[in-house]
C-alpha cells in the first residue's frame, strides 16, 4: 500500500505523484490500454468532468504529465473505472452511540490490487485536508476530512452506463467540498453519475445516510442509530437496480451479520467495531482461497476527534494500526495559518 502526503495545488499535487510513481518504475500504460467503447464512452465523459470537476481534472493533468503519459488516456482510463465489469464487494456501516459517531468499512477485491492500493493524506490548496483511500490515483473509495465527515462507496455491476461522474470521484469531490452530510447529499444529487453504489455518509454530528444511486435514479436512506450498505440496494423503489445473482459476493450475508451485531450490541465502542467489520461474530471478510476474492483493507474512524485505525489487509488475519498523518496535517495547516 503507497503512503503518499500530497500538499499544493491539484496540478502540483497530480505532478508530484505522477514523478514519483514514474521514478519507481511504475508502468501503468499496460493498465491503461481501452477497447474502443471504452474510449468513446470516455470521450463522452471527458467535457462532463472538466465542466462538474475542473479543479480535480488539473490533478488527472499533472498525473499524466508525471507518469509521461496523455491526458485524455489517463483520464478516459479513470473514467472507466466503476463502469466495466469489474467486481469489487465492500461493507460499511456507521452507527451513533451516546455521542459518539464510529465510521468501519472493508474494501473487498482481487488480492493484487492490495500491493498498488493507496492511503493518501490530501493537503489541497485551499479545500480540505483529509484521509483517504484507493484502489486507483485521484478516485477515492473512502476516507474522512478535517471537519468528521466521513464517506465510502460500496459497489454494484452497473446495469446501464451513462456519461457522467463515477463513484470515485463523487467520494473525492465530497471530501474536498463538504463539511456535513446534508452537503454531500446535495452535492451528489446535483452531479451526472455514470456508474451504480451505494455511497454511506456521516458527520460528527451523527447525521448519516445511505445514497443510493445509478446513472439513472438516487434515493437515500436514513437513520439516526446505524446505516449499513453491502453490494446490493435496500430501498424497494432502488431493487430492480440489484444484480441478478441474489447473494452476490455473500453481500446479503455481510449484511446480515452486521446489522444483527447492530441491531442487538447495546454498548458499541471503537473496539467492538472493529470485532464487527473483522468478522469476530459472524461472516464479514472470511472468503475461501479458491475465490481469489479478499478484503485488502479495512478502516475504522470516530468521527467525533478524527481517530482513526486501518488494517492493511484482511482484518480478520492482520492488525489493525492507528493512522496519525489526518492530525498531523490539520497541525501544520495550524501553524501555516499563525505565521
Amino acid at each position: 500500500m503507497y503512503h503518499p502526503r500530497l500538499k499544493g495545488n491539484h496540478y502540483e499535487i497530480g505532478k508530484r505523484y505522477g514523478d514519483l510513481l514514474y521514478k519507481t518504475g511504475e508502468d501503468l500504460s499496460s493498465v491503461m490500454k481501452l477497447n474502443r467503447e471504452q474510449v468513446e464512452f470516455g470521450e463522452l465523459c471527458l467535457p462532463i468532468y472538466e465542466k462538474y470537476m475542473k479543479d480535480i481534472m488539473e490533478e488527472v493533468r499533472g498525473l499524466a504529465d508525471g507518469l509521461h503519459q496523455k491526458y485524455n488516456d489517463v483520464a478516459y482510463w479513470l473514467f472507466n473505472i466503476y463502469c466495466n465489469k469489474e467486481e469489487r464487494g465492500c461493507s460499511v456501516f456507521v452507527v451513533k452511540e451516546n455521542d459518539d459517531v464510529y465510521f468501519a468499512r472493508n474494501m473487498d477485491m482481487f488480492p493484487e490490487y492490495k500491493k498498488t492500493s493507496e492511503s493518501v493524506l490530501y493537503r489541497v490548496e485551499n479545500k480540505s485536508t483529509f484521509l483517504a483511500h484507493s484502489t486507483a490515483m485521484i478516485s477515492l473509495e473512502d476516507g474522512i476530512n478535517e471537519y468528521g465527515l466521513c464517506i465510502a462507496l460500496t459497489f454494484l455491476l452497473s446495469k446501464k452506463i451513462k456519461p457522467g461522474i463515477n463513484g470515485g470521484f463523487i467520494v473525492r469531490k465530497v471530501l474536498e467540498e463538504c463539511k456535513t452530510t446534508k452537503e454531500a447529499i446535495e452535492l451528489i444529487k446535483s452531479l451526472p453519475r455514470s456508474s451504480s453504489h451505494n455511497i454511506v455518509i456521516a458527520d460528527k454530528s451523527g447525521d448519516m445516510a445511505v445514497v443510493e444511486c445509478t446513472s439513472e435514479d438516487v434515493n437515500v436512506r436514513y437513520n439516526e442509530k446505524y446505516l449499513i450498505a453491502t453490494n446490493h440496494f435496500i430501498s424497494d423503489n432502488m431493487a430492480k437496480y440489484n444484480n441478478k445473482e441474489y447473494n452476490w459476493y455473500y453481500t446479503n450475508d455481510r449484511y446480515n451479520t452486521i446489522d444483527k451485531c447492530l441491531r442487538n450490541n447495546q454498548d458499541i465502542n471503537f473496539e467492538e467495531c472493529k470485532n464487527i467489520i473483522s468478522g469476530k461474530y459472524g461472516f464479514v471478510c472470511q472468503f475461501a482461497k479458491n475465490l481469489r476474492f479478499d478484503t485488502i483493507w479495512s478502516a475504522v474512524y470516530k468521527l467525533n476527534d478524527l481517530y482513526n485505525e486501518i488494517c492493511e489487509g484482511n482484518p480478520s488475519r492482520s492488525k489493525y494500526a492507528y493512522d496519525n498523518r489526518l492530525e498531523w496535517g490539520i497541525k501544520q495547516n495550524n501553524k501555516k495559518v499563525k505565521q
